[in-house]
């Protein structure tokens, strides 16, 4: 038998050896994209008013206002900037004996009765679950519409004592103090001011801020 060279052969096993050792190398898998974190969408701000015994506030998608029952004339500002309207003022006829000059701003739903100056304090009614579309409730979540049992459930008091939570015609609420006065409705206390519920029937009518029962008119 013919021998190879041995320079020959030892290049073939090499060969024959690293052929051995080869493997088909698989094609890298391709990652799979990660979509980008979103950020949590914000929640939307629905224009609402909320009545308590100092003032209101309201607040939309650019923050939230307030104002105070003592100052009259940023309380109709800020009623303005809820509804994007002022009414025209309407005269109030002042009862014999009495020298005020109060007026009423009547917005749909709301009604507000200011000095006919602009200046010190105000009050207003509110006649409705909503004023030009915004809804305006209280504190506790109380609007017009509201039944007495929600009244009653959140302190609600009848304004006489005579009365009783479940038949009176009116009801308080959130009542507090209010130094150097004296109480009509309990001769020897001092007044109180408070939330003021209209009822007919067992359904909020309307409610009056800030009532109290030391005032004569």
């Amino acid at each position: 038998m013919r021998r190879l060279p041995l320079a020959l052969t030892t290049a073939l096993a090499a060969a024959v050896i690293l052929a051995g050792c080869t493997t088909a190398t698989p094609p890298s898998a391709t990652p799979s994209a990660t979509p980008p974190l979103s950020a949590a969408p914000t929640p939307e701000v629905v224009a609402n008013l909320v009545v308590a015994l100092d003032g209101i506030s309201f607040t939309d998608a650019s923050g939230t206002v307030t104002a105070s029952f003592d100052d009259g004339t940023a309380l109709l500002a800020l009623l303005q900037q809820a509804t994007g309207e002022l009414p025209e003022p309407e005269p109030i006829d002042a009862p014999d004996g009495y020298g005020f000059t109060l007026v009423n701003y009547d917005w749909d739903g709301l009604r507000v009765t200011a000095d006919e100056s602009g200046d010190g304090p105000a009050s207003i009614a509110v006649l409705a679950a909503e004023v030009d579309g915004i809804p305006v409730a209280t504190t506790e979540g109380l609007a017009v519409g509201a039944t007495r049992s929600e009244l009653v459930d959140a302190g609600a008091w009848a304004l006489v004592d005579e009365e009783d939570t479940a038949t009176a015609e009116y009801l308080g609420l959130d009542g507090r103090e209010v130094p150097d006065t004296i109480s009509l409705t309990h001769p020897g206390s001092v007044g109180i001011e408070y939330l003021l519920f209209a009822l007919d029937g067992d359904v909020v009518t309307q409610i009056q801020v800030p009532a109290n029962d030391f005032s004569d008119i």
